[in-house]
């Protein structure tokens, strides 16, 4: 099998299955009013590396390499964040020594409908933006800034989509 054609049939599957957990969250918050189930950390971390690898020409490395999630076909060590809020993402400062691009993206609660590439470009350009590290370890980049500092980074910076 070609390795585009698994990455699109695992691509289908993931959106599938995704699906069935946003139903899931549903299905509880109507079955317990006032209490909230967020689909959060670790996980929303995963399935917006699978759907990074879905839209860009990259290949992720084994959960929990230190510092980027993933490879781009040119080289370059890749991290990847993603969320489902509209306020920000966290980023470690382990990140600015080890990659050298970023993909933000803002997942779709529907499967018919696409993320949002909220940035997609150089590290360097958004550490400057990043808030002060908080006591987790991240410093906080809003989406408006990230999308804001995106609309700067030329095309040639940018990690290729499939």
């Amino acid at each position: 099998m070609h390795p585009d054609a698994d990455v699109r049939a695992r691509t289908a599957r993931t959106a599938e299955l995704v699906d069935q957990l946003h139903s899931i969250v549903t299905e509880l918050e109507r079955m317990h009013p006032g209490r909230r189930f967020p689909l959060d950390g670790h996980l929303v971390g995963s399935i917006g590396e699978a759907a990074a690898e879905a839209m860009f020409a990259l290949t992720l490395r084994p959960a929990s390499t230190a510092g980027y999630d993933a490879v781009a076909d040119d080289g370059r060590a890749v991290e990847i964040k993603a969320t489902y809020g509209t306020g920000g993402v966290g980023l470690r400062s382990s990140s600015h020594d080890a990659a050298a691009a970023l993909v933000v993206i803002r997942l779709s609660r529907h499967p018919d409908e696409e993320h949002e590439v909220v940035y997609n470009g150089p590290l360097s350009r958004v550490a400057h933006a990043a808030g002060a590290v908080q006591s987790n370890g991240q410093a906080r980049l809003g989406l408006g800034r990230l999308r804001q500092l995106n609309t700067t980074v030329p095309d040639n910076e940018r990690v290729r989509r499939r």
